[in-house]
């Protein structure tokens, strides 16, 4: 007999949440977390969009630690000189709060409570090695040769997903499958966060994503911008595949290029660095994602390769707390008919294919190729700049019509004319 009836390996929001609803149902559930407490690990300026915490806990937007509700969302792409942007801000998004920006560090400390207040085991501060097999069969964990027995182990280890490596569930990542993210967390007053990005209340957030065609060295990367209640959340998610082709360039380097933009750097000013951290982001889309189950296993969150980036939105969180709750739900029928073998855990797939988690992988297949080609990072932000300049400039010459300033803008891009309107096509079909 099993010690347990599920192991949870990760903290994160997919196995806090697995673990809520495990053991809200009954089973006995061991969560393990590296960081000690939950959540000591993680640096995160992230938005936490939709409702998919409400399943597990429906007081979450009143308990739960968010920081302000997204009022206003922006896109820009920055070149040297110029940031072309669409800032967009409705009361609709106020009724709606359809999004809340989070620090990981107090949301994970948050779900872990929730878990332990539910009736599963906490165990902070352990790594686990591998999982635990026999006869083919996954039948725990192991850490310092030491084994821990269940029924079923959820992997939820996020985006470095080393014990499913370990284990030979998965192939060592790949360039295409993950990026790098850097970030930190820069203290600045409520009432100067307020200010500069134009917020009535101390409720309201900002969050923006840009394409930084400007790097040194070419090197591709995104940036973003979340305001919380007394700091802002500034980072990149850089190709893994440019860093590795121009190793003169540095992650660090790079982010303080992002800060000392003319348009970034005044967002900023006097604030004070509280947080920095680098790790591996999810990029690879539908090709990345490994064997979500088999026998006495599912993968969930981020190791499964769940994250979803079309260049408008940066989301995670909700992917991971949706499939953690799908897993969930297989493993409580698994249990009801003592099957906790492949085919006892096929439900799973089934339900994230029924839900938004895998849909919107399939709906947007390959949209990773989009948002890391040279027209997204090099060919629109110098084309944008230089047809905003023919608008908005006045030299005492004839105007030109739309159409001929855009083809003349086309000419100033690093991509051929006609990849350009190939790339285009390609781009709103993918999007």
């Amino acid at each position: 007999m099993s010690e347990f009836d599920v192991i949870i390996v990760g903290a994160g929001p997919a196995g806090a949440s697995a673990a809520i609803k495990l053991a809200g149902a009954g089973s006995s559930v061991l969560l393990v977390e590296r960081g000690d407490p939950p959540g000591s690990k993680n640096v995160s300026g992230g938005v936490l969009w939709g409702d998919s915490l409400g399943s597990v806990a429906p007081d979450w937007e009143k308990a739960a630690p968010m920081e302000r509700y997204v009022e206003a969302k922006g896109v820009s792409f920055l070149t040297k000189d110029s940031k072309i942007s669409i800032d967009f801000r409705s009361k609709k998004l106020q009724e709606r709060r359809s999004g809340y920006t989070v620090l990981r560090t107090k949301l994970d400390g948050w779900l872990s409570k929730k878990a332990k207040d539910a009736g599963a085991m906490v165990a902070s501060g352990i790594t686990v090695d591998k999982l635990a097999f026999k006869d083919d069969r996954v039948i725990g964990v192991e850490q310092d040769g030491d084994i821990i027995t269940s029924d079923i182990v959820i992997l939820a280890e996020g985006a470095n997903p080393r014990v499913a490596i370990n284990s030979g569930i998965r192939e060592r990542l790949k360039d295409r499958d993950v990026a790098i993210g850097v970030k930190e967390i820069i203290k600045l007053p409520e009432k100067t966060i307020n200010e500069r990005f134009n917020l009535t209340s101390s409720k309201m957030g900002f969050a923006s994503e840009y394409v930084l065609g400007f790097l040194e060295g070419g090197v591709k990367a995104g940036g973003f911008i979340y305001t919380n209640k007394e700091s802002i959340s500034l980072g990149l998610v850089i190709s893994m595949k440019e860093m590795r082709q121009n190793n003169n360039t540095r992650s660090f380097d790079l982010i303080e290029q992002f800060k000392e933009h003319p348009y970034i750097a005044p967002l900023i000013d006097g604030g004070r660095v509280d947080e920095y951290s680098a790790h591996m982001v999810q990029e690879g889309g539908l090709k990345s994602v490994p064997q979500l189950y088999g026998n006495g296993f599912m993968v969930v969150g981020d190791g499964a390769g769940f994250s979803f980036s079309n260049g408008m939105v940066l989301q995670g969180m909700n992917y991971a707390i949706a499939s953690g709750i799908a897993a969930a739900e297989s493993a409580i029928k698994a249990k009801i008919k003592s099957n906790f073998t492949m085919e006892g855990l096929s439900s799973y797939e089934e339900r994230l294919k029924s839900s938004f988690v895998l849909q919107d992988l399939m709906n947007f297949k390959g949209i990773e190729e989009v948002t890391w080609s040279d027209m997204i990072h090099r060919g629109i932000p110098n084309m944008s700049e230089e047809l905003f300049l023919s608008l908005f400039s006045e030299n005492g010459q004839p105007k030109a019509h739309m159409i001929n300033l855009l083809i003349r803008a086309m000419g100033h891009s690093d991509v051929p004319r006609k990849d350009m309107v190939i790339n285009m096509y390609r781009m709103l079909r993918r999007m």
